[in-house]
């Protein structure tokens, strides 16, 4: 162990809201995320391969639009 001093930490970070706003818009993603995959879990434990299945197939014209838009920028 030094016997020397530590530097003063005065190096603080700003939050600025623009930070807050993106780490709420993040969180909200991951919580919605969840909340799919979880509902889905829950579909494929009460109805078998039919709750596996619909959800699917429900999702694949979402995913389309989500493909298409990414490719367009």
């Amino acid at each position: 162990m030094s016997q020397t001093p530590a530097a003063a930490d005065d190096t603080f970070e700003t939050v600025t809201e623009k930070d807050v706003a993106e780490k709420r818009a993040t969180n909200l993603t991951y919580a919605g995320i969840v909340a799919i995959l979880g509902g889905w879990i829950a579909s494929s434990a009460l109805f078998g391969l039919a709750g596996f299945i619909f959800p699917a197939v429900a999702a694949v014209p979402v995913i389309f639009v989500i493909m298409v838009l990414l490719t367009l920028g």
